[in-house]
Order: structure tokens, then sequence, then C-alpha cells
């Protein structure tokens, strides 16, 4: 798999969606603001790390009618699909049970067990697991 092709006109738009802080300091939003307008998203960098993104109001009103459509998926659920997701979160209740506390401290513990010696690189093997 190889790196994505762009083209000019896409390569020339990335580059211009950067826009640094300082031109709004010169009195620049105006001319920004059309930008935006015209060609999309600006992406307002200060000391070269991206701080906020400015959208149109047609992009923004778009992004929130994904996004209520989104969740009119997940609101409009049918009644047997609301039953089955009922039905499964009581059999893990049923399934698990509460912690039990513990009944003795941790010197205690560890003065009946002994030293334990932990193997790094098992260790190492857990974290890169619960990473994925």
């Amino acid at each position: 798999m190889g790196l994505p092709k762009y083209d000019v006109e896409t390569a020339r738009k990335m580059i211009h969606a950067f826009v640094p802080i300082s031109r709004f300091n010169k009195g620049e939003a105006g001319k920004i603001i059309e930008e935006v307008k015209e060609d999309g998203i600006r992406v307002i960098v200060k000391n070269n790390v991206p701080e906020c993104i400015m959208i149109s109001v047609e992009e923004y009103d778009r992004s929130i009618q994904q996004k209520n459509n989104l969740l009119d998926l997940v609101v409009n659920r049918s009644k047997e699909e609301d039953e089955k997701r009922k039905a499964f979160i009581a059999r893990i209740r049923k399934n698990v049970s509460a912690p039990i506390p513990p009944t003795a401290d941790r010197e205690e513990v560890m003065n009946r067990i002994g030293p334990i010696y932990v193997d790094e690189e098992a260790v190492n093997e857990l974290r890169r697991i619960s990473m994925i």
C-alpha cells in the first residue's frame, strides 16, 4: 500500500488551509473569513500548533445534520432491537458479581505470598495487547 497521491490543487488547498494567528493580529480576519467561504476549512495555528478550525456556516450546518442523522439511527431503534439490547445487558449483569472487598491489608498479603518476581517481557506483552 503506497502513499496516497494528491493533485496540485489538493496540495495547494492543504497548504493554504493553515493560517497563522498573526494574520488576525494584523487585522485580516475579514479576509480569512472570505477565504473560508470560498475554499472551505482553515486551521488557525499559534506557534506552529493548531489551535482551532474555522468552517463556513453551511459546512457547520451540514455536520450538525449528519450528527443528528446518526443520533436518529440510535434513538429510533425498533422495539425488537431495544428488547434484544436489554436482554443482552441483563445476561451480562446476571453473570457479573460485585467484587469482594479485601479481607487483609497489603502488608499482610505480601508477608503471606512473599516476594513476586515479574517477567518484564510478559508485562510488556500485556501492555502491548491492552493497547490494541
